[in-house]
């Protein structure tokens, strides 16, 4: 039977009703026998050691890094839960050159992803088109069915959203591509304050479910740790 990763779990479960509290490390990803020993969202300290079966693939994400373990192995968490200031200072930077085509940053909305979306600021968010050549037209559409069109002029790759469709928590958005592309389905999530440390944003989007927005933190100090 193939096992599927876990991506979340209950907030109340693994205390994560406040991100006050900063932890050393934190796993943002499980897959194999020990999934349940660590679920995302599990808070380690600096010094922990990670026991891991034969299957098992744990990636845990520290203040400047992350790192992916591979059972059978024992591991610690003190390389990734050192501070790394540098890596912190670049995260919501522009889009690297020679990375695969994604969104200039976390806040950024992709249209063609799916899911919960976390917004930080609810009066500036943007569209984001991975193939921004020619200009182009989406539709955007309320739960209710109201439509809203959003355009971008070719060589442009972000649009603002459209002031004419509030954005809230719980709100619900399908955004229908002009040239028969396929829709995306959106539910947004507002954050009332955005941690600047790393693990306890991550933590943050474990518990409100923004899943593209955690896998977009987690590559970002993947690499981060593989340049080291």
């Amino acid at each position: 039977m193939r096992m599927k990763p876990l991506i979340y779990a209950a907030a109340a479960a693994l205390g994560l009703a406040s991100t006050g509290a900063v932890a050393a490390v934190v796993v943002v990803k499980s897959l194999g026998p020990s999934a349940k020993a660590y679920p995302p969202g599990k808070t380690l300290s600096a010094s922990t050691k990670i026991t891991l079966k034969g299957g098992d693939v744990v990636t845990i994400l520290g203040p400047g890094s992350a790192r992916t373990l591979r059972g059978p192995g024992s591991f610690d968490t003190t390389q990734v839960s050192l501070n790394s200031a540098a890596a912190q200072r670049g995260r919501f930077g522009a889009l690297r050159t020679g990375d695969t085509a994604r969104s200039p940053s976390l806040w950024d909305i992709d249209v063609t992803q799916s899911g919960k979306v976390c917004v930080a600021d609810a009066k500036k968010v943007q569209l984001w088109r991975p193939d921004s050549e020619a200009a182009a037209t989406v539709e955007i559409r309320t739960a209710d069915g109201t439509p809203q069109q959003l355009k971008w002029a070719a060589g442009k790759a972000l649009a603002a959203w459209p002031t004419a469709m509030p954005v809230s928590t719980g709100a619900q958005f399908e955004i229908a591509p002009a040239n028969g592309a396929d829709k995306s389905k959106l539910e947004v999530v507002t954050l009332a304050a955005v941690p600047k440390d790393p693990v306890a944003l991550a933590q943050l989007l474990i518990e409100k479910g923004c899943e593209n927005q955690l896998n977009m933190l987690v590559a970002d100090a993947l690499k981060a740790s593989a340049a080291k």
